[in-house]
């Protein structure tokens, strides 16, 4: 996968915890300087899960946790994703400050 400047502030977004798509979206917003769509970021994310580099989670009844989900046919908005190892190689070799 050839990772673009979008799945960078999307990786970027992710480096900390789970993070919802709602906060991902705000974040990638902010960092990129522009307009970005909830559709464009949603696109990344999925594909990003496809590659292994980021994990989409679910958040486990009761709140005792999360569990990783496949995204394909989810609800985004109901989705948390966390970087993986992989993710966190891929935003270490490409990420610059902006």
């Amino acid at each position: 996968m050839t990772v673009s400047i979008l799945d960078l502030h999307c990786l970027n977004a992710v480096t900390d915890d789970h993070e919802s798509l709602g906060s991902i979206l705000e974040e990638v917003r902010r960092t990129s300087h522009g307009n970005v769509s909830r559709q464009e970021v949603v696109a990344s994310l999925e594909e990003m899960t496809a590659a292994g580099l980021v994990v989409a989670c679910a958040l486990e009844p009761h709140g005792s946790g999360f569990v990783s989900v496949d995204p394909a046919g989810a609800d985004a908005s109901s989705l948390w994703f966390r970087i993986t190892p992989a993710g966190l190689a891929e935003l270490e070799a490409n990420w610059v400050d902006e």
